[in-house]
């Protein structure tokens, strides 16, 4: 049986992209899935919604004769009644929560002079304090997960944490001007919430891990914000998040918390994946080659070299 089978699984930013991607790998192993997202009717620009991907859910669930189960939820993660009634919903509906995953995130490279005062807010309310939100009002149904020995996690999809990101004699400054002010502090905001989470959790056995893919991955938010042509051949599937995702998920609660993880390293390092089975992500090809692949936002020089080294 999947280590999965029967856990509840609570995914914001689930109508698409990244979200999608964890919900159906969660769903393919048995988990039932929680689609919590504000997109209910199609977009002009923008594919799935909640129940396209509650549909593929149901799907997967014939395929695989698991019972796994959607629940879709429309939420806007900024919305405090919301997000508390959205959580009693899922335990209402399932009886219980083992995991969260805050995806859910707004993107924004204006530079500062050009931000106005409303957009920081909406930046942040949705990257800061919604990751905090849904964090928040599912923490007292993962302690009850971790009594009834059911692993509970949290995974944040944000940008490492660590000291060489912030020595400029070690990681440029470019960094954080390429992406400025406003994302870096709300998607940074959502990493050092994460590392809190680890420490508050740990007494009871919650785990709270960030993730991030060492490449630009391939989502509709993507291609908006890069609509070149031929510039999707460098980026990877939302896949490859995914398969990390899952498989964090299924790391030991109690000890396996805290880190901050490149979705690239962590299949390589942990799970042993091969050049052949990395490069089955490229949507270039799997002959695409590692220098041609587009690095996402904040790698340092130390993660580029540990990825690096697994191409000489």
């Amino acid at each position: 049986m999947s280590t999965f089978q029967g856990k509840v699984a609570f995914i914001t930013g689930a109508s698409r992209g990244i979200g999608a991607a964890i919900a159906r790998e969660l769903a393919r192993k048995g988990a039932n899935v929680v689609l919590a997202a504000k997109s209910i009717e199609k977009h002009k620009v923008l594919p799935g919604t909640i129940l396209s991907v509650a549909e593929e859910i149901r799907e997967i669930a014939d395929r695989h004769q698991n019972g796994a189960k959607a629940l879709p939820l429309q939420l806007d993660v900024r919305d405090a009644n919301g997000v508390e009634e959205a959580i009693k919903a899922t335990s209402g509906t399932f009886g219980h929560l083992d995991i969260v995953v805050n995806n859910a995130s707004a993107i924004n490279l204006s530079p500062t002079t050009e931000v106005a005062p409303k957009v920081y807010d909406l930046v942040n309310n949705i990257n800061a304090r919604g990751t905090w939100l849904v964090s928040r009002f599912a923490f007292p149904y993962l302690i009850e997960s971790a009594r009834s020995s059911r692993n509970p996690h949290i995974v944040t999809l944000s940008p490492p944490l660590n000291q060489s990101m912030f020595d400029p004699k070690q990681t440029p400054m470019k960094v954080f001007a390429d992406t400025r002010a406003l994302y870096a502090m709300s998607k940074f905001a959502m990493s050092t919430a994460a590392y809190a989470f680890a420490a508050e959790g740990a007494e009871y056995g919650i785990a709270s891990n960030t993730l991030w893919p060492y490449t630009m991955i391939g989502t509709s938010a993507m291609r908006i914000v890069n609509p070149n042509e031929g510039a999707e051949r460098s980026w990877r599937s939302p896949r490859i998040v995914a398969d990390a995702a899952v498989r964090i998920l299924e790391e030991d609660a109690r000890v396996f918390t805290g880190r901050f993880l490149i979705d690239e390293l962590y299949l390589r390092q942990s799970h042993q994946f091969s050049n052949d089975l990395i490069s089955a992500y490229s949507l270039g090809g799997k002959d695409t080659p590692f220098k041609d692949l587009a690095e996402d936002l904040y790698i340092t020089p130390e993660v580029r070299k540990a990825v690096q080294s697994y191409y000489k």
